[in-house]
């Protein structure tokens, strides 16, 4: 055991010999890759309107009564908003018309609320809707209408719009009931009212959307992250100090092959898990930053785990190194040349990098069967841990299974090794 922790330490001390080779790889991986997730909304937006810009929503005669809901949800303040009158709507849109039209192909946003005339507002033709609806008026009326516009040409205004309908105007509808049906709404007896601030509760509606990008996003950019900084240990660990004669003269000191092997796969799985720590400890920091709430960011604002949870990501993460440490290391084993290695190790960053992109449009949670597939397996579970979805079975087997055949593919190797 003493050797092997020699041989431990040596290849740590060797890997922080460099202040370049540590920075190469504990935080430049981890700060392109977070980097890369912030911009996507600034580039998505750019390509589809030609500016850095997001343009508010433009909201036209809104109520009262969407004024505070927006002050009180989530997800609507993902969006700025502009007030104008009818009035000032139409003499904007007249005397400004080029002005308009260019920024709704720069991605903005109309939202025209409608009474069915000018003479009542909004709030007053729902409120009336109800009454008559409460008064058994089954032919009752609404002319409240909603009217959205926007550029359909223009990707970004025609995500944007998805989801402001979506996601603030269907939930500001199913509120008017509450907020405008009066007797309609509470059949004889008395709305219940809570405090407009509760800051438990705005904390979880925060954590519930962030958690949710989060599990189609982190799990993904944890898996590429981990099997690149693997293969790349592993590939100057093995494979280079083989193709340079050096591990030749390792095996000829007094310390047995095999002791020397695992040294460096404990070296190389601590590397790894603490690399990829720091690249969860960037995400969680991204997401609290991203205090503005874009609607087409990844990681919105609030993205957080209970200690259980906590505990199951980061348990996670060097089962997962393990594994993938056992299949480079085979790989490296099995072949010969360099050239094949390199090939042969690069490949599993497409299938990893396809089953990120699987994730992150994916509409549906896993299938049993996804939790007996290795490292796709560790994904599934990390995902559905930052959902709170994972189940005490799904962690044992993931757990299991991985190691498990970490453990069979190192005995495999080393076997194969000591007998040629």
């Amino acid at each position: 055991m003493n050797k092997v922790l020699t041989v431990y330490r040596w290849e740590i001390n060797k890997l922080f010999s460099s202040w370049r080779r540590t920075f190469t790889l504990f935080l430049l991986p981890a700060v392109f890759l977070v980097g890369m997730l912030n911009l996507f909304p600034i580039l998505i937006n750019y390509m589809s309107t030609g500016t850095l810009n997001k343009l508010p929503v433009l909201l036209v005669d809104a109520p009262d009564s969407f004024h505070e809901y927006v002050d009180a949800t989530v997800d609507a303040k993902a969006f700025k908003y502009e007030d104008m009158t009818f009035e000032e709507f139409k003499n904007y849109t007249s005397n400004n018309n080029d002005e308009y039209v260019k920024r709704l192909r720069k991605g903005m946003i109309v939202c025209l609320f409608f009474a069915g005339d000018f003479e009542h507002s909004f709030d007053d033709e729902v409120r009336a809707y109800y009454n008559e609806v409460s008064n058994e008026n089954t032919e009752a009326v609404s002319g409240a209408l909603i009217f959205l516009a926007f550029d359909a040409n223009s990707l970004t205004a025609y995500t944007r719009t998805e989801q402001f309908e979506y996601g603030v105007l269907t939930e500001y509808q199913a509120t008017l009931i509450d907020t405008l049906g009066g007797d309609y709404s509470s059949l004889g007896s008395s709305l219940f009212e809570v405090d407009t601030f509760n800051p438990v509760t705005e904390f979880e509606d925060y954590r519930t959307v962030a958690n949710n990008s989060a599990g189609r996003v982190v799990a993904g950019v944890l898996l590429l992250m981990m099997y690149y900084t693997t293969y790349s240990l592993v590939s100057d660990m093995f494979a280079s100090e083989r193709d340079r004669g050096f591990m030749d003269k390792l095996i000829m000191t007094p310390v047995s092959a095999k002791k020397i092997y695992i040294g460096k796969i404990l070296a190389i799985n601590t590397v790894v898990t603490f690399s990829s720590c720091i690249t969860l400890a960037l995400l969680f920091l991204s997401s609290w930053l991203n205090r503005s709430n874009d609607a087409m960011s990844l990681l919105p604002f609030g993205m957080f785990l209970t200690p259980g949870e906590l505990i199951i990501v980061l348990l996670t993460i060097p089962i997962t190194v393990l594994l993938l440490t056992a299949v480079c290391v085979s790989t490296v084993f099995a072949l010969k040349n360099m050239e094949d290695i390199t090939v042969n190790l690069q490949l599993p960053l497409v299938y990893f990098l396809g089953d990120f992109f699987f994730q992150l449009f994916r509409g549906t949670r896993p299938t049993t069967l996804e939790y007996f597939i290795p490292a796709h397996n560790s994904l599934e579970l990390i995902s559905e841990t930052f959902n709170a979805q994972n189940k005490a079975w799904h962690v044992i087997l993931v757990f299991a299974l991985n190691i498990g055949l970490a453990l069979a593919v190192f005995a495999r190797t080393f076997r194969k090794e000591e007998n040629k």
